[in-house]
């Protein structure tokens, strides 16, 4: 679904926001029992309808005028109950909204509601034992992919333009892999995470899901920006994600292959025995296709690639503990309380959560702290200093999103360190990445995805834009 044909029909009265959304709202309550959806709100449905139909009479709108979204319920919403996909939380209602919501709300975007997700985004496949577990758009025996999964199935089937995530260590590009969509996960810092439930506070970012990179340049320029209620964010010039659209990699040079003069950085550490066939197979396929774009392929070295997904954990689980934490204020710290109060709510929490939380304070306990927390943030200073080297020498570097083409939703057992492996690399770092979709496999009646992800220098948002759209344009 194309942002500016939408944008188009509503301009020209011949399609009301109105009618879009009781349409999108119609298919919504004949999947419901795939548990995409936690809370969603007619009635504000409705409001934002009337709202976005006054902006276009008096010719305020803009390209996402009357446009229907949905968010992660990760996100906090005034109008709407915002979970974190926990139970703790099932009658929480916020009295404010994220940062980024509140613009594109004032632009006239109407959210149908919140999406599904793990708890407290705690995981890699959406199975929310309390609020269902969310199924592939795809295949039905696989999951969704985690912790965003319940944001990509309208997007997967074409009835949502684009929706918005978050991405900790690959909370977006991992379920957009595997429902074959585009999942973008931009700069740490260029969006504002106010409001946002913290996972780990250092690598949380807001992600947008689409099937067309047009969409999300669009999303892009409407979110992006300084937030003085966050201090993460930069206070950079406003720009257009969408300028080199239709342009060469080298501005200055007429050329018949538009990316000419790309350079793609690739490790050797990338192909070792994690690999399946289809996906060593595929990455070979994307190469050779962009070397045909004028791209030239150069070899870089990432130093501690095997050791990112201990990095990764150390990392997430001890500022996962200090986050869920403050929802008790500090009963948590108290093991032995724990136990024998079996009505507290942090036994509500899933096994995962409660997992991750006690590794995590076992991690930053005072004898521990700097053997294991502080190291680990020794290291990853070191991959970040790396990766800025590495950019002297490539443009972007390429990977695989996922180290399997699929997962099945009854292995409960699978080797999470294949799940994050690649992903999280660029969450440590804070660099924009981008998982893009290839074409579907099929076997029979099971559909193997595949895709890729590139890794871009930082605030390169717009030219990992433009890269996309040249692949895509031939490609897919």
């Amino acid at each position: 679904m194309n942002l500016l044909n939408l944008n188009h029909l509503i301009c020209s009265k011949k399609l009301k926001p109105f009618d879009l959304s009781k349409f999108i709202l119609k298919k919504i309550e004949n999947i419901l029992f795939k548990n995409y959806f936690i809370n969603i709100d007619y009635n504000y449905v409705k409001k934002q309808c009337l709202y976005s139909e006054n902006l276009l009479l008096n010719n305020k709108h803009n390209f996402l005028t009357g446009v229907p979204t949905s968010y992660k319920d990760v996100f906090s919403t005034k109008n709407i109950q915002t979970t974190a996909g926990s139970r703790i939380l099932k009658n929480y209602n916020s009295f404010y909204n994220s940062t980024f919501i509140n613009k594109l709300n004032n632009l006239g975007v109407i959210n149908i509601g919140k999406n599904n997700m793990d708890e407290f985004c705690v995981g890699s496949n959406t199975f929310n034992f309390f609020f269902g577990v969310a199924d592939n758009s795809l295949n039905k025996n696989s999951t969704a992919g985690g912790s965003s999964g319940g944001s990509v199935f309208l997007v997967s089937k074409n009835l949502l333009p684009f929706s918005i995530g978050s991405d900790t260590g690959g909370s977006v590009r991992q379920p957009a892999f595997l429902n074959n969509i585009i999942g973008f996960k931009p700069t740490y810092g260029l969006i504002s995470r106010y409001g946002m439930f913290s996972y780990s506070s250092s690598m949380d970012t807001v992600g947008v899901f689409s099937k067309s990179v047009l969409n999300i340049s669009l999303v892009l320029n409407a979110i992006t920006g300084f937030d003085i209620k966050d201090q993460t964010t930069f206070n950079l010039t406003k720009e257009d994600y969408t300028r080199y659209l239709n342009k060469n990699w080298l501005l200055n040079k007429i050329n018949f292959k538009k990316l000419n003069g790309l350079r793609i950085g690739i490790s050797k550490k990338f192909f070792n025995n994690t690999y399946s066939f289809l996906i060593r197979s595929n990455i070979e396929n994307v190469l050779l296709n962009f070397e045909f774009l004028g791209a030239k392929i150069v070899f870089v070295d990432i130093l501690f690639f095997d050791f990112i997904v201990t990095v990764y954990n150390v990392i997430s689980s001890s500022e996962l503990h200090s986050n869920i934490s403050r929802y008790n204020n500090n009963f948590l710290f108290n093991e032995t309380s724990f136990f024998k109060n079996k009505k507290n709510f942090f036994n509500s929490l899933s096994i995962n959560c409660k997992n991750r939380f006690f590794i995590g304070k076992y991690l930053i306990s005072s004898d521990k702290n700097k053997k294991y927390f502080f190291l680990s943030k020794k290291i990853r200073t070191l991959i970040i200093e790396n990766f800025k080297k590495n950019f002297f020498f490539c443009d972007i570097i390429l990977l695989p999103t996922l180290s399997c083409n699929s997962w099945n939703s009854l292995n409960f057992s699978f080797n999470k360190i294949l799940i994050d492996k690649y992903t999280s690399v660029s969450n440590l770092t804070g660099l924009p990445s981008v998982s893009i979709p290839s074409k579907i496999y099929k076997y029979k009646s099971f559909n193997f995805c595949k895709g890729f992800q590139i890794i871009g220098n930082y605030f390169s948002e717009a030219r990992l834009i433009q890269i996309i759209y040249e692949y895509k344009k031939i490609f897919l």
